[in-house]
């Protein structure tokens, strides 16, 4: 289903995260990686405009629950990283959360985070 998909082209509105199928296509290879980066990179876009997300995520509830937490982590780090700097306390306090909700979502999930900073 995904690996068919051309990431740098789709139009992720109205459609649907559905993580028990990427799971299940868990021989995660460099084209389903870069599909769910491009998921991830829309969500968080979405997110720095302000705007409504018009994507579901399907899964299971703990699964659902960890991708969400992890996705807030990454764009709290960002606004970290543009608020403080790399080098400031506030910014690797916020990296050690973002690393525990991946370590999270990975292991609950049982999807590797395409996105490493």
């Amino acid at each position: 289903m995904y690996a068919r998909l051309i990431y740098m082209n789709i139009d992720f509105e109205n459609e649907v995260l559905d993580l028990t199928a990427l799971r299940e296509e868990q021989q995660l290879n460099e084209n389903i990686l870069n599909v769910f980066a491009a998921w991830i990179q829309y969500l968080l876009s979405k997110m720095y405009k302000g705007r409504r997300i018009p994507v579901r995520v399907r899964g299971n509830r703990i699964e659902v629950e960890r991708f969400t937490d992890t996705l807030v982590n990454e764009k709290r780090y960002m606004d970290y990283i543009k608020k403080y700097g790399l080098d400031d306390p506030m910014t690797y306090k916020q990296k050690s959360k973002l690393d525990v909700a991946i370590k999270r979502f990975e292991r609950e999930a049982g999807i590797n985070w395409p996105i490493r900073n």
